[in-house]
């Protein structure tokens, strides 16, 4: 079972309507589980060209393929390949954040099947940089994912170019890129790659 977190508390569970995670350093920023009613405000993030600037997995989709990522993002599927959320504070919606492409850390390897990791991400909007706020979102998704879905890995990669990103990883969390080269660059526009594994955080994070 797992133990309760040093960042954020738990209400309701996913599913539910009012799930959400709510930091416990600053209690007025909680990250939830998108309704139909917040579509809108997650198609405002993805849309913002300064946003996706780095992020070739939605810089160049249609309104029509973004409409169907907002609208996937509501629900929450077993077994669970993704959890999104809308990133708040109080009741203004300041981003995004989650975890994608959750599965086998190995998919080739039969013995692995039991072992998952995922991706994870955080966007904020213009006005919501600078205030600590992706720190603290990404550090909530980091723990719900690696404490309580029990994922035994999560990598964010990010182009070089992206250094709010490259700075958030490097100096916040003190990571270093498992594999950074301006030649390797990825379907999504990524070429520096960092890995969050699940032992190193809850030893230093409990």
């Amino acid at each position: 079972m797992a133990h309760d977190s040093p960042f954020y508390q738990i209400v309701g569970h996913p599913g539910e309507l009012h799930f959400q995670l709510q930091s416990k350093t600053t209690p007025e920023l909680t990250l939830r589980i998108p309704t139909n009613v917040d579509i809108a405000a997650v198609i405002e993030v993805l849309s913002n060209k300064s946003n996706s600037e780095f992020d070739k997995s939605i810089s160049d989709a249609t309104a029509e393929e973004l409409q169907s990522i907002a609208q996937r993002w509501t629900t929450v599927n077993e077994p669970l390949t993704h959890m999104n959320f809308l990133v708040r504070h109080n009741e203004q919606p300041l981003g995004i954040a989650g975890l994608g492409w959750i599965g086998p850390v190995n998919s080739s390897d039969a013995e692995d099947q039991a072992e998952r990791a995922g991706a994870a991400g955080v966007m904020l909007q213009p006005f919501a940089r600078g205030k600590g706020y992706a720190y603290e979102a990404l550090r909530v998704v980091f723990d719900y994912g690696l404490r309580q879905l029990g994922l035994v890995e999560i990598r964010l990669g990010s182009h070089s170019g992206n250094l709010p990103m490259k700075g958030l990883m490097e100096k916040k969390f003190g990571l270093q890129p498992a594999v950074g080269t301006e030649e390797s660059v990825d379907q999504f526009g990524n070429n520096l790659l960092w890995v969050v594994k699940r032992e190193k955080w809850l030893s230093i994070n409990n």
